[in-house]
């Protein structure tokens, strides 16, 4: 008895900030009513093409409503495009944060922390997410990791299980490989997680290097079936073998092997505690450096490429002193590791 009725928005394009596929673009904006900052996805119409597909994306957001899910805050069309959006995050991706500096374990644990609880809601709805990366991830003003873009999500069925086959390569856990299906249950996320997790250990730098050597397809998809890919040898020295292990562990090949759900991926990470949560490593080409700073006292160590080391501390605004039992001609990883699990740089309770 009532039809829908259309109204008009009216914004602002100020810069083009991404694009998703051959007929989509994401623009920053300013909204003329609201008058606030926003990011919006417009979506070219073609000729086969259904509204309903294309704001399936925006009803998944809004039915997943979780702090660490980005929300939609609206969705409308013209005679040209459609419309979706959303908060604008002015510090931008996960990815583009990586590509800044090493994270720290402690910035690794609670960003993975606060994606694995977005992801655990959005599982909780019947969803599979299918495109977790880093890209993927937003950074609130808050400094708290925000699950987005849901493009490639599907509902499950009864069973637990969805399909999907659009997806992509460098994100294909070991199961996609003679899928000719694409029906995968809540573990591929699983696996995507723990890959984005690893990323934020050894940094998209390695990662991208690991994934370039292949030529095809079919050689990628070899290494990945074998548990080659990634490279789970390559973890930094200051990644505790408890985070290691549990990457590993969504990281199997055997969908079985892997955690059944976010939430239990959040309680590995828990008691993940030490010194060694604290340090940034900043390699250059001639060394491997970290340093951490607790409660007002730096600590560094240096290793060239020859083995040399040199490791300081300096408490506030005093003199770096040399630390003698790790200035070595010639360290090995255990001293490192030792050096970075020293209880002297924990943080006070």
């Amino acid at each position: 008895m009532y039809p829908y009725q259309k109204a008009q928005v009216s914004f602002k394009k100020l810069e083009e900030i991404g694009q998703e596929g051959q007929n989509s673009k994401v623009y920053r904006i300013h909204d003329e009513f609201l008058d606030a900052e926003m990011v919006i996805k417009e979506v070219d119409k073609s000729t086969d093409f259904s509204a309903d597909d294309y704001f399936s994306e925006a009803r998944t957001l809004y039915r997943s409503s979780h702090p660490y899910v980005v929300q939609v805050s609206y969705a409308c069309e013209d005679d040209d495009k459609i419309y979706v959006a959303s908060p604008y995050y002015k510090n931008g991706s996960l990815k583009r944060l990586m590509s800044t500096r090493f994270l720290t374990t402690k910035d690794i644990i609670r960003y993975s922390t606060h994606i694995l609880n977005g992801l655990h809601n959005v599982h909780s709805k019947g969803l599979i997410h299918f495109d977790i990366k880093p890209d993927n991830v937003l950074i609130s003003d808050r400094n708290e990791a925000l699950l987005a873009d849901f493009g490639l999500t599907k509902v499950m069925d009864k069973e637990g299980i969805a399909k999907q086959p659009k997806l992509y390569i460098k994100q294909f856990p070991p199961e996609v490989f003679g899928n000719r299906e694409r029906e995968f249950d809540n573990r591929f996320d699983i696996y995507q997680i723990g890959l984005t997790m690893y990323r934020m250990c050894v940094g998209d730098a390695a990662f991208d290097k690991q994934f370039s050597v292949y030529q095809t397809g079919e050689e990628f998809g070899m290494d990945v079936v074998s548990g080659k890919f990634p490279d789970r040898k390559s973890y930094p020295l200051h990644i505790p073998q408890k985070l290691q292990r549990t990457i590993n562990k969504c990281l199997k090949v055997n969908p079985g092997d892997r955690f059944g759900s976010a939430i239990e991926v959040v309680n590995a990470l828990a008691d993940i505690d030490g010194s060694i949560l604290y340090w940034e490593y900043k390699p250059t080409d001639a060394h491997q450096i970290w340093e951490s700073n607790v409660d007002g006292v730096t600590k560094t160590i240096s290793i060239c490429n020859e083995g040399k080391s040199k490791a300081y501390r300096k408490t506030g605004s005093s003199e770096p002193r040399r630390i003698k039992e790790y200035c070595k001609d010639d360290i090995t990883d255990t001293d490192i590791i030792r050096f970075l699990n020293d209880e002297k740089t924990k943080r006070k309770k």
